[in-house]
């Protein structure tokens, strides 16, 4: 009888969903018998080819003297070239990976990589700011996209990888992982006879999302705030659907009716509108209380829904994330009307 296959770690899912994003290439974390002294199996694709590597996981390796100890380790236990998986790797502990001939991945992307004839090194990112003990370990920016355009556009879930990464802005390797890591916490399941993907338990994962996108993707889309002296200047400014729409206070009371926006946000797909600057006299203040935001996904229209405002779940998620008393009751208004999974 063959050993029991054991589940790759969650930092082994989180490492290789970091190295789609910052590389492009896709990477399949694979289960390993549980006798077998290794991990995991990391599978990469590059073109037609393959290539398999057996992963050790370390928490922790900041000492020349550790990445010494675990190529040692590592050779002895598996026949095939090894990979470490740790949290972090600085510039100078990447770059001593490569001279000790030892393959590497972190939690953010960096690596030391030889597949074949290709050597991919990536360095230089900043350490994860996430615990790798919580449901972060799973998750990176580019996946909270993915998982974003699903929730949004749920006809997506029936639609392949590149239709996925056009909606979320990301590249197919970094769709194909993050499906993998949703499908791997059982957060999808993939129908049969090609049917596509469902979420599991939907309001669930709107819950995720919420919690995770104040921290872990949002601060990463700042385009700056404004001040007006115009108080209804939201209302006056030309729609330019395709490049920007509301979000948080003015979205909500646009769908809703039933708030009086405070503070205002915008999710843009590029750079502030030059005609809402000029419409509304808008002019830079670091404390102001309008802030632009990159769109984190391509604006996509909606039937019955305003086309100058962007997904509920964005929405929701800002107004949660305020943690105003007013902002929270239109909050559950707005999940009762729009996001009911």
């Amino acid at each position: 009888m063959s050993p029991a296959n054991q589940r790759p770690p969650p930092i082994v899912e989180a490492a290789a969903i970091a190295f789609a994003d910052a590389t492009g290439i896709p990477v399949r974390p694979r289960s390993t018998p549980a006798a077998s002294g290794m991990d995991a199996i990391l599978e990469f694709e590059i073109g037609a080819h393959r290539f398999k590597r057996p992963a050790l996981v370390r928490q922790t390796v900041d000492r020349y003297g550790t990445l010494a100890t675990i190529r040692a380790q590592a050779t002895r236990s598996a026949r095939d070239r090894p990979l470490l998986v740790t949290t972090y790797l600085s510039p100078n502990i990447v770059d001593a990976c490569r001279k000790m001939d030892l393959d590497a991945l972190d939690l953010a992307g960096n690596a030391s990589v030889h597949l074949g004839d290709s050597m991919i090194l990536v360095a230089g990112r900043p350490r994860p700011q996430t615990s790798p003990q919580g449901s972060e370990r799973v998750w990176s920016k580019s996946a909270l996209r993915v998982a974003l355009a699903l929730l949004s556009i749920p006809s997506l879930l029936k639609q392949s990888y590149r239709d996925i990464a056009a909606v979320a802005g990301v590249s197919h390797g970094t769709v194909q992982n993050a499906i993998r890591g949703m499908i791997a916490r059982r957060d999808l399941i993939e129908l049969s006879g090609g049917q596509g993907m469902q979420f599991t338990d939907g309001n669930r994962m709107i819950d995720e999302w919420t919690m995770l996108y104040p921290t872990l993707l949002r601060g990463s889309l700042q385009l700056g705030h404004y001040r007006t002296d115009i108080p209804d200047w939201w209302r006056d400014v030309p729609a330019l659907p395709d490049r920007c729409r509301f979000g948080g206070e003015p979205a909500a009371a646009i769908v809703t009716q039933y708030l009086k926006p405070a503070f205002f946000t915008a999710y843009c797909m590029d750079e502030v509108p030059r005609e809402w600057i000029a419409k509304a006299r808008l002019r830079p203040d670091s404390k102001g209380n309008i802030e632009f935001l990159k769109s984190p996904i391509r604006f996509m229209a909606a039937t019955g829904y305003p086309q100058n405002v962007v997904p509920p779940l964005l929405v929701y998620a800002d107004l949660v994330a305020s943690g105003d008393s007013r902002n929270l009751e239109t909050a559950r208004l707005l999940r009762e009307q729009y996001l009911r999974a």
